[in-house]
């Protein structure tokens, strides 16, 4: 007996002594992030911080962590975790080829013919080209009543509340539409050729929709550096093409009215299969029609897009899709906000306080969100052992893809952290999970405001990062 208690009393001693032991490293890392915060962030600005283990199941550190801030695009993070579990991880975006006609012995369509777009980030010139040859397949050479492109499933405004109108022409902000080709964006090469010739410029895809003024020259330094882009400002899709072509150079531009580019390509894949038309226009397709053709891609990979390249157009297809499920035709931005409110609320219980969501990417500067409310989701996303493993390897691997290539690259951080990125002038923002030395797991999320110059920001995240890797528990 006596040596038994001997053995419960070192037991004791060393059990308090590991206690302790952790109780002092967990205050060693907490000044080391506080030193972090003093002592590199940028003068004139701020950060807020929350780390939370979630092996034990314990705050770890918390700064500012329930002011409102800028989740930039971050705010991907929010839009995929609610998608998933609202749309499942099986929802599937569809552009469908449609009718109630019949298909006659002399090849002739009888009845219309309808494109019905699908909101469809994913949607491939090479697709849409295919659904062409599929009706050439089906025996089509004529459509004898009206080819009619289908928009009916999201309302007429094509950008978020709070977007910056002066980001146009760049490819990041598209006009959204239901039928959106080539993400909305028109990919423009220029070549020079002969001294003081024009050079050749090519558009991709190529098309007869979209015209080139072409007034550079080639090997003419005196007229500076080549322009390339269109009218922004009469909202024209002329692409405008300007200066000295010393070498190739390439710039992807927005479309104005996707959903026209899209439908002028498809009419011109018909052609190119011999399927001849008398009438287009716009029209909703009647609920009950067959399908001749049909594209689909699933929400995984679309939410893989979003997250690892921080892609704009996939994170907002999935925010519009969610404003459908209470609102199947003419669904906008609205719509999907009061959703993802709703559905937050009854789900999740959250409560509106912590967050002011008006898009899926990120792009508008009215989103606002907490980095309590952060990791309070991605607490409940890693609780979900059906729908964690999806998200967690769509997000960007520390030193290795997505955004997350070039950072955290170190021998202690690389392939340690998943985490989404996040820049918008005056915002920089990190979230995500990390694994410590110790095998804990950890989510965490930095959120830096005032940051017009994002390197420092970037810098006191990714410091912050290694030390919580650097967790031996």
């Amino acid at each position: 007996m006596k040596t038994i208690r001997i053995l419960s009393i070192a037991f004791v001693i060393t059990f308090l002594s590991q206690l302790s032991l952790s109780a002092a490293g967990l205050e060693e890392v907490c000044k080391k992030i506080d030193q972090i915060i003093c002592e590199q962030l940028p003068a004139g600005t701020d950060v807020a911080v929350m780390v939370y283990d979630l092996t034990d199941d314990t705050t770890l550190y918390a700064y500012r962590e329930n002011i409102m801030c800028r989740p930039a695009s971050v705010q991907k993070v929010i839009t995929s975790i609610v998608a998933l579990h609202s749309l499942g991880a099986d929802y599937t975006f569809e552009t469908s080829l449609r009718t109630q006609g019949q298909i006659g012995p002399d090849s002739i369509l009888d009845g219309d013919l309808y494109l019905v777009g699908g909101i469809d980030p994913a949607l491939s010139e090479h697709e849409l080209r295919q659904m062409a040859a599929d009706l050439k397949k089906a025996g089509v050479k004529q459509i004898k009543g009206t080819l009619y492109a289908d928009i009916s499933q999201m309302d007429s405004v094509y950008w978020g509340t709070g977007w910056c109108w002066d980001d146009s022409p760049a490819s990041f902000q598209p006009y959204i539409s239901p039928l959106m080709v080539h993400q909305g964006f028109i990919g423009v090469e220029v070549r020079p050729t002969v001294k003081g010739k024009a050079p050749d410029v090519s558009l991709y895809p190529a098309n007869r929709f979209i015209k080139v003024e072409n007034r550079a020259l080639t090997d003419m330094p005196s007229l500076g550096g080549l322009v390339i882009t269109r009218d922004w400002v009469n909202n024209d899709n002329t692409i405008l093409v300007s200066g000295n072509s010393r070498r190739r150079e390439a710039k992807d531009l927005s479309i104005v009215g996707s959903a026209e580019f899209t439908f002028a390509l498809f009419r011109q894949y018909l052609e190119d299969e011999g399927i001849g038309y008398d009438k287009y226009g716009w029209g909703r397709c009647p609920t009950i029609s067959i399908s001749l053709s049909q594209v689909s891609h699933s929400i995984v990979p679309i939410m893989k897009e979003a997250l690892k390249e921080s892609n704009n157009l996939f994170a907002e297809a999935m925010f519009l899709q969610m404003g459908r499920l209470t609102k199947p035709l003419q669904a906008g931005f609205g719509d999907a906000s009061k959703f993802m409110d709703n559905f937050m609320a009854r789900k999740f219980g959250f409560s509106s306080h912590q967050y002011n969501i008006v898009d899926g990417s990120g792009l508008s500067t009215y989103n606002y969100i907490t980095p309590s409310f952060m990791i309070d989701l991605l607490k409940l996303m890693y609780d979900n052992e059906n729908l964690f493993p999806h998200f967690y390897n769509s997000l960007p691997i520390s030193g290795m893809d997505g955004t997350l290539k070039t950072r955290l690259n170190t021998k202690s951080t690389i392939n340690r952290v998943r985490a989404k990125t996040g820049s918008l002038t005056g915002s920089c923002t990190l979230a995500g999970y990390l694994k410590t030395a110790g095998g804990h797991d950890i989510a965490f999320c930095i959120m830096n405001e005032g940051a017009i110059k994002t390197a420092p920001s970037k810098k006191v995240q990714d410091d912050i990062c290694a030390v919580l890797c650097g967790l031996t528990h």
